[in-house]
């Protein structure tokens, strides 16, 4: 018998065009790319792919609070506009099939340790690998840019997970 642990398959495609038959997955974990698609798009597009009662397990920018600083809310509006508030994340998945089962907030610790400090620690590698370009500075200084935002906002956004499974049709 097979260690279950020990299949791993691995799929070159776009998110877009998965490969699986209708209601042949049982769950379904994305963690930081739905984006690509959108959320709406992503979870009606991914739903076929999952059995009945099948688990979707996402992560999306997720506004916080209700009321955000101008800045804040202008950069995510016009890098995401997709981004907001958790009540209506669950309210597109109701709409779109699915039965939300809960949802949290990823820590400050997650934005920093995890994803804005190792990108920090490679800028000065990442520009001398484009000869400290116009563009590569440009990417830099956005990337930065976000950052010092996040920094001084968290407590306005972050990635929310969330859990649903998906309903009869």
């Amino acid at each position: 018998m097979q260690n279950l642990s020990q299949i791993s398959l691995q799929i070159n495609t776009s998110m877009d065009a998965l490969p699986f038959a209708e209601q042949s997955l049982d769950a379904i974990w994305s963690e930081g790319a739905i984006y690509n698609m959108g959320f709406a798009n992503g979870i009606k597009a991914w739903r076929r792919f999952l059995k009945p009662d099948g688990i979707l397990a996402v992560s999306e920018l997720t506004w916080l609070t209700q009321a955000r600083p101008a800045e804040l809310e202008q950069h995510w509006n016009r890098e995401y506009p997709e981004v907001n508030t958790a009540s209506a994340k669950m309210a597109i998945l109701e709409d779109s099939g699915f039965s939300p089962m809960g949802y949290f907030a990823l820590p400050k610790r997650c934005w920093l340790d995890n994803y804005y400090r190792p990108m920090q620690d490679r800028f000065a590698a990442f520009l001398e690998r484009n000869d400290n370009s116009e563009a590569a500075a440009a990417i830099v200084a956005a990337e930065e840019h976000e950052i010092a935002l996040y920094e001084r906002h968290s407590a306005f956004v972050s990635y929310g997970y969330y859990v649903a499974r998906r309903t009869a049709d």
